[in-house]
């Protein structure tokens, strides 16, 4: 039996390569693309046409609505950045703290070593 791994292929690489056994050709799938991306457009439009006429108030009341509950969230929002800021500041401080108790520490040993010597 002949070793052919060497040989070259009939099928030698012209720059293609394969996706799912067929070469792939970058004009075809830029149509695929164009074509899913008009269909999201489409989709999107149609989905925003229906909510306009499927909404339960007058365009005034869904604002009104809206304003309400981004008044509302922004004020929980800042209650989260507050508590947040002073978990922050508490952590910080404890950080001081043993920070301190650490360098009265080392002071002291090195004081010691000092006496020692």
């Amino acid at each position: 039996m002949a070793d052919n791994a060497d040989a070259p292929r009939d099928d030698a690489n012209d720059g293609l390569f394969e996706v799912e056994g067929r070469p792939f050709t970058e004009t075809r799938d830029l149509g695929k693309m164009a074509t899913i991306i008009a269909a999201v457009a489409v989709g999107a439009l149609i989905g925003a046409g229906a909510a306009l006429l499927l909404a339960p108030g007058s365009g005034e009341d869904t604002r009104a609505a809206i304003t309400r509950r981004v008044r509302k969230l922004t004020r929980r929002e800042r209650g989260v950045w507050k508590s947040l800021a002073r978990a922050m500041e508490d952590a910080a401080h404890e950080v001081t703290a043993r920070s301190r108790v650490r360098r009265v520490k080392a002071e002291a040993a090195a004081a010691a070593v000092k006496a020692a010597t």
